[in-house]
């Protein structure tokens, strides 16, 4: 009974049209916040990554820019988006080059390197000293179960695959910081505002 009279007397099908209205409305800020969202979640998890070698910090912040300026065509340009591809690029590079390096001058082979790397995923899951020694000891465990080298040379390669990964993290670390101000510089300079010129009063007309 009470549905029938709502029918009847319009009331419910007033309330619908308000929340269409409403919805309507509201969407396009609602489409802007998730794409912010996803923007700062890049931007969080690419910090991650600097110092966790399982996530590319890089990447994601590079797709995160990406989704953010296809969802929101007027927050970045797309210079931004071109010079962020290109800094991630530099960011693998980086991090292969500088892992190749450390590795490299401690006379390391490539089973340091891997070890290194198993060694720094186990390490996230025993906290901070995990994450600092796991890559040393992986290195040096798989010194000398694959590579069967000395235990002095698998120490010194240890020494060397953590010594790249840390070179690694603090030029990545800077890579992150160029892709961040990139964002920062170019979100700015969009925003600016351009002067209003007044009205030049000519023989009395306004041109």
């Amino acid at each position: 009974m009470a549905m029938d009279w709502l029918l009847a007397s319009g009331v419910w099908t007033d309330w619908f049209f308000v929340m269409v209205d409403w919805f309507r409305a509201m969407g396009p800020y609602v489409w802007i916040a998730i794409a912010w969202g996803i923007l700062l979640m890049a931007i969080f998890f690419g910090l991650v990554g600097v110092f966790v070698p399982v996530i590319p910090g890089g990447i994601v912040l590079f797709f995160g820019g990406l989704v953010h300026k296809v969802m929101v065509s007027e927050g970045f340009s797309w210079w931004a988006i071109a010079i962020l591809g290109g800094l991630m690029v530099l960011d693998r590079v980086v991090d292969l080059f500088a892992t190749a390096l450390g590795t490299k001058w401690f006379g390391g082979t490539k089973w340091g390197m891997i070890g290194a790397l198993v060694g720094g995923v186990v390490g996230l899951f025993l906290g901070i000293v995990g994450i600092l020694i796991g890559p040393i000891i992986g290195a040096v465990v798989f010194e000398l179960i694959w590579a069967k080298r000395h235990p002095r040379d698998a120490a010194k390669s240890g020494v060397g695959a953590g010594f790249g990964l840390g070179l690694s993290a603090a030029g990545r670390l800077v890579v992150y910081f160029m892709m961040l101000g990139t964002l920062i510089v170019d979100y700015s300079m969009d925003d600016e505002v351009e002067p209003v010129e007044e009205p030049i009063e000519i023989v009395g007309e306004v041109v």
